[in-house]
């Protein structure tokens, strides 16, 4: 892929506001930086931009904006291969797939990803691989074959050094013990996720895992540690103005009545 300083300023802005999970400035960014990518004729360039104008639209729910980016992407390759983009590609239209409940589809494009991503040793874009096949076993009930695709998404992660990556599968392998009532492994995995989300400056994922972990001591019985975990949340929630997840008050309600 073409480096930043080839791309113009407004593909540039739209990538920190990308980062910054602005998505609607960042899709109205990607769809002028599109038509000077068109206009430029260089096939690097417009990859970068359909990709990240599909990533913006799929955050923000326009799944057939995105489809039509990331086919577009698949078509240009024909043309000019890139395998590690289009790899990334491949593992982004396999998430449409498992988000629509094509769960047949999604395997397939995984499964293609993996192949480009393994020939080009790309850790991250493998570690998000690996993290996404995960969820998708988890969500046709194949949970130990999850929890294996969440263990290898972590090992690719810290050779990537992704932060983000590494703060999201320890959350998704959590569950994934809780859900096989493996409480002891569920709350390691939730500690090491709050705590890699504390460190990135992310207070709602934070909050996700310490959820995570006041279910965990909810279901051992522990009530004192469970309602520690949920006034967590609370502070983190007044200290950075987060709106309030009526599950947090269920919970400390059915606490409270034990």
């Amino acid at each position: 892929m073409t480096s930043n300083k080839n791309h113009s300023g407004i593909f540039l802005q739209g990538m920190i506001f990308l980062h910054r999970g602005q998505f609607e400035s960042a899709r109205r960014c990607f769809g002028q930086a599109l038509e000077e990518a068109r206009a430029g004729g260089k096939a690097d360039q417009l990859r970068a931009v359909l990709l990240n104008l599909g990533n913006a639209s799929a955050a923000l729910g326009d799944r057939e904006k995105a489809r039509s980016c990331y086919l577009e992407i698949l078509a240009l390759d024909r043309e000019e291969p890139d395998a590690k983009t289009v790899g990334q590609t491949l593992v982004n239209l396999g998430n449409l797939c498992r988000e629509a409940g094509e769960f047949e589809r999604a395997r397939a494009y995984y499964l293609e990803a993996a192949d480009l991503l393994q020939e080009n040793t790309d850790d991250l874009s493998s570690g998000l691989l690996y993290s996404n096949r995960g969820l998708l076993e988890e969500a046709t009930g194949q949970m130990e074959e999850a929890i294996t695709l969440f263990r290898k998404a972590i090992e690719f992660h810290k050779k990537a050094g992704h932060e983000e990556g590494l703060a999201a599968t320890w959350g998704q392998l959590g569950r994934a013990f809780l859900q096989r009532d493996q409480d002891r492994d569920a709350e390691t995995c939730f500690n090491y996720a709050a705590t890699h989300f504390s460190r990135l400056g992310d207070p709602a994922g934070e909050s996700e895992a310490l959820r995570g972990l006041a279910a965990v001591y909810e279901g051992r019985g522990d009530r004192e540690l469970a309602l520690h975990c949920l006034g967590r949340i609370t502070e983190i929630r007044e200290r950075y103005r987060l709106p309030p997840d009526a599950r947090d008050q269920e919970q400390s309600d059915r606490l409270r009545r034990k």
